[in-house]
């Protein structure tokens, strides 16, 4: 931690020099300023190539980058197998609370590559490489300078941590993102109303990637009556509606699943959480990652909004809204940060876009070159190990764990890994977090619960010797340490098994480490 402070400190105060220098002594010409340029360039194709050569990295792992990535993939194999994705739950699937888009979406990719992680990993970067272009496109256009969006793209890449590290993962934050920024950008062109309402269902879409999309639905619907009035708008609002709540109301439980509504409606709606800790969080994460370039994009909104509203684009509306999201994910106080990722992006482009306005306009600033130490300064606080997210190339482990689990002589629950990706079936293989997600939310106590009882009464009552494979000792977990009662410590494997460990997040979450022998007492 103190060599990353000195880092960031030391980077900052390059960058600062060099303008300084610049400003002092103007008969230079502007070539140190070529030079903070350069060097700013060359830190965000930095920061880009590694996000690639990371691609590369992770997208093998044998086992789990993040939590839940086996479980996502029991839903994708679901899905390919055309079974309901949202079934009753039972010991060997519990849904999670994401909308079914990208499970569906990543089938065809599965009839190529497979029914697997590898497939849904893919899919994921897709996602994340159109994000990058779309926001690429967007700033060189709007700014008419390659250098500007390259900045933003570098900056994106830069926030991949900060992100916590979701983006190349089996999960549907890289899509939700990809079809929110798509859907802006189809709008923001204004080519036709066809191509207006093209832009909207792709906005839709975004919401059955992920149920915070709706907000960027309801944003681009606003934004085109506010632009052309409310009678040349009804079909927006038509097709949002009929494509939106009309089929996820009417259609979802018959497509997805009878218990559709349940997992995707009635679970996520029971975590939210309103009180101080709330807005701390929210604040906390914008001023310990985003603060330059959220004040830069503010300042942008505000300022186009109140004084020169022919600036005043689907883009500044879009940024209310992606705001609102990441306010939206902070009301859950279990989630991971990933819930900030569509808001941390928008102010990472209209932050630029601020950025690249204050250099044109603001004379004293301007002189100063305050944007070339802003962007310095944010990627500075950007900064992590990069040595934290690459995987070990011990990964082989994974073989060794297999064969561990196959060497028991009975069941073994793992209930941080789900149901493995293969070599191994667990039973039960209800997953931990869909366990707490069903039974969590303020006021609510699930230890001992009934249901998560039921639900693992084939490890509470098993027909032979039973085993639990656990992250952590099984009293970490409120609603799991009923289990101890029927479990006794055998094994703790210390850091065997650690390069199977997932990529950092908000929570550590560990690698398979303790394990316990059924023995009721």
């Amino acid at each position: 931690m103190e060599r990353l402070t000195i880092l960031r400190i030391a980077l900052l105060l390059i960058g600062a020099a060099l303008v300084a220098v610049e400003v002092v002594q103007s008969r230079r010409q502007g070539k140190l300023i070529r030079i903070a340029q350069i060097a700013l360039a060359g830190l965000a194709g930095a920061n880009i190539s590694f996000i690639v050569f990371l691609w590369f990295n992770h997208i093998s792992f044998p086992l789990n980058l993040d939590l839940m990535e086996s479980t996502v993939l029991q839903h994708f194999q679901r899905a390919a197998s055309f079974q309901p994705i949202y079934p009753e739950p039972t010991p060997a699937f519990i849904a999670f609370s994401y909308n079914p888009l990208y499970y569906e979406f990543a089938i065809p990719f599965g009839w190529v590559f497979g029914v697997n992680l590898f497939t849904l990993r893919l899919v994921a970067i897709l996602g994340t490489l159109g994000s990058g272009v779309i926001l690429f496109k967007v700033v060189q256009q709007k700014t008419a300078s390659t250098w500007w969006g390259l900045l933003a793209v570098g900056l994106f890449a830069a926030a991949y941590h900060v992100m916590d590290t979701y983006l190349d993962n089996a999960h549907s934050d890289s899509w939700l993102l990809c079809t929110a920024l798509l859907g802006s950008y189809v709008i923001d062109q204004n080519r036709s109303r066809l191509w207006n309402l093209v832009g909207v269902l792709i906005l839709v879409a975004s919401f059955w990637f992920k149920q915070h999309g709706a907000l960027f639905a309801i944003g681009g619907v606003l934004f085109l009556t506010w632009r052309a009035g409310l009678k040349s708008s009804w079909p927006y609002w038509l097709a949002s509606a009929i494509f939106g709540p009309i089929f996820y109301i009417f259609l979802g439980p018959s497509i997805f699943g009878p218990y559709f509504h349940y997992f995707t409606w009635e679970v996520p709606r029971q975590w939210s959480e309103l009180n101080f800790d709330t807005f701390q969080r929210y604040l906390g994460f914008i001023l310990k990652s985003y603060p330059l370039v959220a004040l830069s994009g503010t300042l942008l909104v505000v300022w186009n909004g109140l004084r020169d509203r022919e600036r005043f684009d689907v883009w500044h509306f879009q940024f209310v809204f992606a705001a609102l999201a990441g306010f939206m994910g902070a009301l859950d106080p279990g989630s991971a940060d990933n819930v900030f990722i569509p808001m941390g992006v928008w102010f990472i482009l209209l932050g630029t876009l601020g950025l690249h306005q204050l250099a044109a306009q603001a004379g004293i600033l301007q002189r100063y070159k305050v944007h070339l130490l802003v962007l310095f300064a944010t990627l500075a606080i950007l900064l992590y190990n990069p040595l934290s997210v690459v995987v070990s190339p011990e990964a082989g482990s994974y073989a060794d764990l297999i064969a561990l689990l196959k060497s028991l002589p009975g069941n073994v629950y793992t209930p941080s890994l789900g149901q493995l990706p293969d070599g191994y079936t667990s039973y039960p293989a209800a997953h931990w977090v869909a366990l707490d997600d069903m039974t969590r939310g303020p006021g609510r106590d699930n230890r001992d619960h009934p249901v998560i009882r039921q639900l693992l009464d084939p490890a509470i009552h098993p027909n032979g010797p039973a085993f639990i494979l656990a992250n952590y000792p099984l009293e970490v977990y409120p609603w799991l340490a009923f289990l101890e009662k029927y479990y006794t410590l055998e094994s703790d494997f210390g850091d065997r098994f650690e390069s199977l460990r997932v990529l950092p997040k908000r929570f550590d979450h560990g690698w398979p480490r303790y394990l316990y022998r059924y023995n009721p007492h």
